[in-house]
């Protein structure tokens, strides 16, 4: 009977350790029974340490199997969810500095770097952080004017302002000091006297225009960083009028319809819901016929493969404007289908990716785009910060490469 009590004793003293340990167990044996290859962090997790085949590697092997292991246990993918929420509806942090809070359900994305690694609030250049290099920009739009007058085509530059410099007031106020419309960097560049007229001429910044209608349209959805497409359409209407006189009557209006959608931004945080009223345009029983994807080029698949987002919309009514070929950044996924409504066709393609293209596929691509003498029209469409980091100048280059 001692012998018993003695053992109910012990058993009840390493009770909490028994506990303890078997929840420490649980993720080990979810990593051998439910392994999972896939993380939605912003950042590449630790390889494999694989079988040593030398001394060096074998004296490496143990913190390369120690990073490994703290990678890839069992539910980690749940885990760093759930710490994630934790954190951001405490103190309304993110997991990555890629975005940030503002006021009320407005979010912004706070930085264009490659998972959350590198400097903050680098897309604040839109507001003038950091940002000092308005030579350089004035230059890059005097060779874009120069370079297509000399090749007769009539491309213009549409700078999209972006959320930062919009809805500066919904930011925090340490932000909002920092975001002051009448500060931004792209003002100074297009009154510059050192931009010449005819790249004056051919470029175009409505952020007043914006602003003035702000309280009639929501230019971008609150957890989006692109613009939806009622300030898509917007904006279209005021370039297809500044640069080439169309009016409010042009066209038909797109039907637009609006539903409830995840954050266009939704993988920089995962496990965390940032929903919004967006809105797309509604084609059907419409005169557009909207084509997206590689297969809407079959002449050219495999390089439209490659650029990867592109697109073709066709509009059967009568007295509509010439073709209209578009080259963006991500902001023209949204913007390209709202010139639709103006144009017998509408060409798109993003440039995000021109630079996978060898020499003969950029060829191919410019014969598609560029028509000298022909009526098509040919806008370039980039977001404000897109301009300020040089991408003028980059694309420039690879579409028309110098031959020396």
């Amino acid at each position: 009977m001692q012998v018993f009590r003695h053992a109910v004793r012990r058993v009840r003293a390493n009770a909490a350790r028994t506990v303890i340990l078997g929840f420490l167990a649980l993720p080990l044996l979810a990593t051998l029974f439910w392994p999972s290859s896939e993380s939605s962090e912003q950042r590449a997790l630790a390889p494999s340490p694989g079988l040593p085949v030398s001394l060096e590697e074998a004296l490496a092997w143990p913190a390369r199997a120690d990073a490994w292991s703290q990678d890839h246990f069992g539910w980690r993918e749940q885990m760093v969810a759930l710490y994630a929420r934790a954190r951001h509806d405490l103190f309304k942090r993110f997991p990555t500095n890629q975005m940030m809070a503002g006021r009320g359900d407005r979010i912004f994305l706070a930085a264009h770097n490659d998972r959350g690694l590198g400097a903050p609030y680098t897309a604040l250049i839109a507001c003038g952080w950091q940002f000092d290099d308005g030579p350089r920009i004035i230059r890059e739009l005097n060779a874009f004017a120069s370079t297509f007058a000399s090749r007769g085509i009539p491309a213009r530059l549409l700078i999209a302002p972006s959320g930062p410099v919009v809805y500066s007031d919904e930011m925090m106020p340490w932000l909002s000091e920092r975001c002051h419309p009448d500060a931004v960097p792209l003002r100074a560049v297009l009154a510059s006297p050192e931009l010449a007229p005819q790249a004056r001429a051919r470029v175009y910044f409505p952020l007043s225009e914006v602003l003035e209608r702000r309280d009639r349209i929501e230019f971008f959805p609150k957890t989006f960083f692109h613009w939806g497409a009622s300030g898509a359409g917007a904006v279209a209407a005021l370039t297809e009028h500044h640069f080439w006189g169309r009016g409010e009557d042009a066209g038909t209006p797109i039907p637009l319809v609006a539903k409830v959608r995840p954050s266009d931004v939704q993988f920089l945080f995962p496990g965390i819901r940032h929903d919004s009223l967006a809105d797309e345009p509604d084609f059907a029983g419409t005169s557009i016929t909207p084509c997206f994807g590689a297969t809407c080029f079959p002449d050219l698949k495999t390089l439209m493969e490659k650029l990867a987002v592109v697109g073709r919309y066709t509009n059967s009514a009568p007295g509509l404007g010439p073709r209209l070929v578009i080259l963006s950044d991500s902001f023209g996924y949204a913007g390209a289908p709202m010139f639709a409504r103006y144009h017998r066709e509408v060409v798109y393609v993003s440039t995000n990716s021109m630079a996978a293209l060898d020499q003969k596929e950029l060829a191919q691509l410019r014969s598609l785009l560029f028509v000298p003498d022909s009526d098509d029209e040919v806008l370039f469409l980039y977001h404000d910060a897109t301009v300020l980091f040089g991408r003028v100048g980059t694309d420039l280059d690879m579409l028309f490469p110098n031959p020396g």
